[in-house]
């Protein structure tokens, strides 16, 4: 009985290779349209689909495979021998492997995201594609599937060292297919449940549909969850193009779920300060997912000291994120107290050597024009409740100082602009309620998770004044409105003299009012940022 491998590629890469091992091994080329035009071009014998079926394609091509001499050589048992017997019955051979990517429909939905122009789909739906790799996963035992370039190496190279492809292969390029397919489907699904406008009239993405699914794959195992008890693994959203990480880990232990929740923490703080103050070095300490220190100063070892300053006892077993390249100098700076992760946009030789005397610190590398990137745009952001799935868009905008209205007689002067900037874009991410007070372009005192605003602001006073810092002159922020002028008042009490909120209460006069009275400047955003 003739032997065949089927290929219907889209993407072409690593096709010569493995056209070649096909033909050495004696399996003959059966292939539709556009791929068997292909391997003819690169001087092949190919059987078209066409030909081996007796079928023409009809429909402009929607249907070629879709056939019981294509189908029958792919789900054949070899060791049933009914099944032998019904496929020689059609004249069908048996199809050993099947070489198969899928219309490029995500891509294809991705550009409309990106271009803002809504356009029909349907046609890029791939239908005989998916049917065939499908059969060929549901009888691995018999049948090799490929859907991936990057796995025709593999299977060339096991082929001739042993002469077959084993099961534990078979059975991983299986689960790929339905990976694979689970992904495909879920992005068919999500277009169509959005009736084809992946983008508003407007040109933005539509982010919430009425059906969301995601397939994921194992990205890498942790030391620990939330606690060492706690199992955790960190996955990765299978998706169709190949995506370049943010970061990558030079040195240290294994990373935990906290770790990883703190690390991207302190990265989306970073990149809002480098938003606004890139051209000097911002850096952050987080701790619990709360910045405990934030500073920007015009070199990277001064920020991170600034930082420090914050609150030096919180920062003990922190995360910091420093902007620029590390050298030497920071880097002793940095482990003369224990932190967990140390995070920078490059290392430079000394700088390496210094931090391999303290093997355990985890010194991570980061993209900063990527992750600048990510930080800014759209995402979604999920959490489990009661075994549902909450999903929002994630928190990306910063209306900033210059779009902001003045809600107080007295405007903020030039040195209180800046400040209220700082503050305003640290206070968004500290957990609810939050007030940040600034001085200097550095948070000097942070309360934080405080079920009382009234609190929070007198924690973040008590805390400035605990690690030696003089409120007098400080800003402040708060990341939701004041319901009452208690907040301010307090505030106003420790010397601030200019605050930032989102304003919208119903007592907005009465905290204008009081901010008044002390000669307060106040900002209104229009923008609450709250952290729960």
């Amino acid at each position: 009985m003739d032997r065949f491998a089927l290929l219907s590629v889209y993407k072409k890469d690593g096709l010569e290779e493995l056209i070649r091992f096909f033909v050495r091994n004696g399996i003959q080329l059966l292939s539709t349209g556009g791929t068997a035009a292909h391997l003819s071009a690169l001087g092949e014998e190919v059987v078209s689909v066409e030909n081996y079926t007796g079928s023409p394609e009809i429909l402009d091509g929607r249907v070629k495979t879709l056939h019981p001499r294509v189908h029958g050589g792919i789900l054949a048992r070899r060791s049933n021998e009914s099944d032998l017997k019904s496929l020689s019955s059609i004249g069908a051979g048996l199809i050993d492997f099947v070489v198969v990517n899928l219309y490029p429909f995500p891509e294809k939905a991705a550009e409309v995201k990106r271009t803002g122009k809504n356009s029909s789909l349907i046609e890029v739906i791939d239908i005989g594609g998916p049917t065939m790799i499908r059969a060929a996963a549901k009888n691995f035992e018999d049948v090799v599937v490929l859907t991936d370039p990057a796995d025709y190496p593999v299977i060339i190279e096991e082929y001739e060292k042993q002469g077959s492809i084993s099961r534990r292969t078979r059975v991983r390029l299986a689960s790929k297919v339905f990976a694979l397919l689970a992904a495909y489907d879920a992005e068919v699904a999500r277009y169509l449940s959005l009736e084809e406008q992946l983008v508003d009239e407007k040109g933005t993405p539509n982010l919430l549909a009425p059906f969301e699914g995601f397939s994921l794959g194992l990205s890498q195992s942790l030391r620990y969850g939330e606690n060492p008890h706690q199992q955790a693994v960190l996955y990765k959203r299978n998706t169709f193009t190949q995506e370049l990480s943010l970061w990558r880990q030079l040195q240290g232990k294994e990373l935990s779920y906290n770790n990883l929740l703190d690390f991207q923490a302190a990265s989306l703080l970073l990149a809002d300060l480098v938003t606004a103050f890139g051209e000097r070095y911002p850096a952050v300490i987080v701790k619990h997912l709360n910045p405990c220190g934030a500073a920007v100063r015009e070199s990277q070892l001064e920020a991170f000291k600034a930082a420090r300053a914050c609150d030096p006892v919180s920062a003990f077993g922190g995360i910091v994120l420093l902007s620029g390249e590390v050298d030497g100098a920071v880097a002793k700076e940095v482990i003369g107290g224990f932190v967990e992760i140390l995070a920078a946009e490059r290392f430079t030789d000394d700088a390496i050597a210094v931090l391999q005397t303290k093997k355990n610190i985890r010194v991570i590398e980061y993209d900063r024009e990527r992750l600048v990137s990510y930080a800014t745009s759209a995402q979604v952001t999920l959490r489990e409740c009661f075994n549902e799935i909450l999903i929002q868009s994630s928190d990306s905008a910063v209306t900033g100082v210059s779009a902001s209205k003045i809600g107080s007689k007295r405007s903020p002067n030039g040195h209180e602009t800046e400040e209220l900037e700082f503050a305003w874009r640290v206070c968004k991410h500290v957990k609810s309620n939050a007030i940040v007070l600034s001085k200097g372009l550095q948070a000097i005192g942070v309360g934080a998770g405080q079920m009382s605003r009234v609190d929070s602001a007198r924690l973040s006073i008590a805390r400035a004044r605990e690690h030696g810092f003089d409120t007098t002159g400080a800003v402040a922020a708060s990341d939701a409105f004041l319901p009452f002028p208690d907040t301010l008042e307090i505030l106003a009490d420790g010397g601030v003299t200019a605050l930032i909120q989102p304003g919208g209460s119903i007592k907005d006069s009465e905290v204008q009012g009081a901010a008044d009275a002390r000669n307060m400047a106040m900002l209104f955003t229009g923008e609450r940022h709250f952290r729960h």
